[in-house]
């Protein structure tokens, strides 16, 4: 992965008008995207999302009776997808755009099609959940590193990091809000037909794309180099670390959650809100710290992200009743969105908002998905091991991240006051 600290180019290159066509590409002064429409495609996608990563698990425990193995198995397959799905899109829609045979907007407007054929195979029962859910994994690789281009193209410094906060509040209260509005489907045991939902959430984003320009703002370079700090990316390498060690954990906690509120005695039509307290204090983290201007470039924000992150994980995992849950899976949200805020903007800010800067921070979450359910199917099913091996597998990854620091010390002790 090659790091560029100051962008020379826009995200990708710009297919020429056609004849007749008025419509120009985003320009840092021209046309972008309607703050109204880009945030209402980012909630409606990210309802799906929720549904996806959190909510399949309550589907196939509840309607199709799978155990927690067979659901960490599925996690592991869609995880391995979102992978590969991540790291190769931005070079083909560049190569695409390049021969003029695709924009970022077709992109997206192809990349929701198949999104809605995909949601249609839940009807086929199991195995179409199955295999719908590892389409939709794909989909949603293929989508985010544009939209995230698209909401951070153009913007640098302050104006990035408010633009980055919203984007990020959007979906994050959507994927909370997914796990509620299932929960009456989950009640009557047809978890399922909640999958459904993306046929409506295709087809209006597909009408909201005629707000979208044809690519994504240009990013001046002179503007950005203004607004990267020196440490901006050392940290940003140590976020490399710890944004996949955040979705180590998720991926480890996600699958067993509906069992764990199973052991704790909560009523059908409580489980997944419940399951959605820590997304909840997620978003409620992120809109804070998007308005706020005291945790960027600071190390000691990395440090506290990473301790909730670690305590609230074992607090949820071992809690004996549901407030201590809730508790524990608050702090555990509060951690993972630090981290996450701060990655992603380190990524975009550094690597000049394109969609290869988006797609390899897509990437990352997909590794952290990977490792995620191969930690907890190496120690078995208990609270305890999931614990135990979930946080040895956590700061293992998060280790490294020790190493970007050591560099920034030795910089600093290097460069003249």
């Amino acid at each position: 992965m090659r790091n560029r600290a100051v962008a020379t180019a826009a995200p990708y290159p710009c297919a020429p008008l056609q004849p007749g066509r008025t419509e120009p590409d985003a320009t840092p002064d021209g046309p972008g995207v309607p703050a109204w429409a880009l945030l209402s495609v980012t909630w409606l996608n990210s309802l799906g999302s929720g549904i996806l990563w959190s909510g399949v698990p309550f589907v196939t425990e509840r309607q199709f009776g799978f155990t927690q193995t067979e659901n960490l198995l599925l996690a592991l397959a869609e995880s391995v997808i979102y992978v590969a799905m991540a790291l190769g899109s931005g070079p083909a829609l560049r190569a695409l755009a390049a021969r003029g045979i695709l924009t970022a907007r077709g992109w997206l407007a192809g990349v929701l099609v198949v999104q809605l054929g995909a949601s249609l195979l839940t009807l086929a029962g199991a195995r179409g959940v199955v295999v719908a859910a590892c389409v939709l994994s794909a989909v949603g690789a293929a989508l985010w590193p544009v939209m995230e281009s698209y909401v951070s193209a153009g913007r640098h410094g302050g104006d990035m990091r408010r633009s980055i906060g919203r984007f990020n509040v959007t979906w994050m209260s959507a994927t909370a809000a997914s796990l509620f509005l299932m929960a009456p489907l989950v009640a009557r045991g047809n978890a399922a037909a909640a999958l459904l939902v993306m046929v409506p959430v295709s087809l209006a984003s597909l009408a909201l794309l005629r707000w979208f320009p044809r690519s994504p703002a240009a990013h001046a370079a002179e503007h950005a180099h203004a607004h990267i700090a020196p440490q901006y990316p050392f940290l940003l390498l140590a976020t490399r670390f710890l944004v996949p060690v955040s979705y180590v954990l998720i991926a480890a906690i996600g699958p067993v959650l509906p069992f764990l509120v199973r052991d704790l005695g909560v009523d059908d039509s409580l489980k997944t809100p419940l399951a959605a307290t820590w997304m909840v204090s997620r978003a409620v983290t992120v809109l804070f710290l998007g308005s706020a201007g005291f945790w960027h470039g600071r190390w000691g924000t990395l440090v506290a992200g990473l301790a909730l992150l670690g305590g609230g994980f074992a607090a949820a995992v071992l809690a004996g009743n549901v407030p201590l849950a809730a508790v524990g899976l608050a702090a555990f949200g509060a951690g993972q969105g630090i981290l996450y805020l701060a990655g992603l903007y380190y990524a975009m800010s550094v690597g000049g908002a394109e969609v290869d800067a988006g797609g390899r921070f897509e990437a990352l979450i997909g590794v952290g998905y990977v490792v995620g359910p191969v930690a907890a199917l190496a120690v078995g099913g208990t609270p305890a091991g999931l614990v135990a091996g979930a946080l040895l597998t956590a700061a293992a990854g998060a280790l490294p991240a020790a190493g970007p620091y050591l560099a920034w010390r030795r910089a600093r002790q290097r460069t003249p006051r």
